[in-house]
C-alpha cells in the first residue's frame, strides 16, 4: 500500500492519505505492529521527496486501519464525556449502538481510562451527588443503584464512603420519613418503604422513634 501524505496533526494522531484514497485520523497509542517513528520517518521522507508516495507492507496498513477504528471510537467517547461524566458500562452500551466493534471500544476505553478522562469512581462521585438533590436514600440502596451501573465493588464502596463522610445517614433517613409521612402514617408500611430506600433497621427505628411512631 502506498501513502500521498502523513502528517501529524496533534500529539500522537496522525491523519493517513493512502494514494488515490480518503484520508483517515490514528492514534499513535493504537499501533500493534508498526512503529511511531516509522511513521515520523516516513513523513519526513514524503516531505523531502515531494509528491513520491511511500510504501507500506499490507500487515502494517491493517495496523493502521485498525488504529484508525479504535481512533474513531476514542472521538465518540469523547464526545459524550465532554458533556457529562459517563461510566465505562453505559459507555460501552453507546459506542456499540454507534456500531463500532467491541474490541475497538475497548482499546479507546482502555486508553481513556489510562488518561484519567474515564473514572468509574468519579462517575460514582458525581451520580451519588446528583441523585442526593431529589432523593433520599440509604447506603444499601445507593450501592445497588451504582453496581446495576456496572461500577465495581471497590470504586462504589470509595465513592460511598467519601459521599457519607459529607453526608449524614441518620438525617438522610430522617429526610425520607417526613418525604414518606406527606402520604402515610402507618408505622409498618413506612418501615417498608425506607428499607426499600436502603436504610438499616436501626437508622428507620431511630427515626420513628424522633417521629414518635415507635
Amino acid at each position: 500500500m502506498t501513502l500521498s501524505e502523513i502528517e501529524q496533526t496533534a500529539p500522537g494522531v496522525w491523519k493517513i492519505t493512502p494514494s488515490g484514497g480518503s484520508a483517515f485520523f490514528l492514534r499513535e497509542a493504537y499501533l500493534s505492529c508498526l512503529s511511531p517513528d516509522v511513521l515520523e520517518q516516513s513523513c519526513r521522507a514524503l516531505t523531502a521527496a515531494g509528491d513520491s508516495p511511500v510504501e507500506f507492507s499490507d500487515e502494517e496498513y491493517a495496523d493502521m486501519l485498525s488504529a484508525s477504528l479504535a481512533y474513531s471510537a476514542e472521538t465518540l467517547a469523547m464526545g459524550y464525556l465532554a458533556r457529562v461524566e459517563q461510566c465505562r458500562t453505559a459507555l460501552t452500551a453507546k459506542l456499540g449502538k454507534k456500531g463500532l466493534a467491541a474490541q475497538d471500544i475497548e482499546r479507546a476505553l482502555d486508553y481513556l481510562e489510562g488518561c484519567g478522562y474515564l473514572d468509574d469512581r468519579r462517575f460514582a462521585g458525581a451520580w451519588l451527588r446528583s441523585r442526593a438533590i431529589n432523593h433520599a436514600e440509604g447506603r444499601l440502596r445507593l450501592g445497588a443503584e451504582l453496581a446495576a451501573r456496572g461500577i465495581a465493588r471497590e470504586d462504589a464502596r470509595a465513592a460511598l464512603e467519601e459521599f457519607f463522610s459529607e453526608h449524614d445517614e441518620g438525617e438522610l433517613c430522617r429526610k425520607a420519613l417526613e418525604r414518606s409521612m406527606k402520604t402515610c402514617r402507618d408505622r409498618n408500611r413506612l418501615f417498608r418503604s425506607l428499607l426499600r430506600k436502603g436504610f438499616t433497621a436501626a437508622e428507620i427505628t431511630a427515626a420513628l422513634r424522633e417521629t414518635e411512631l415507635v
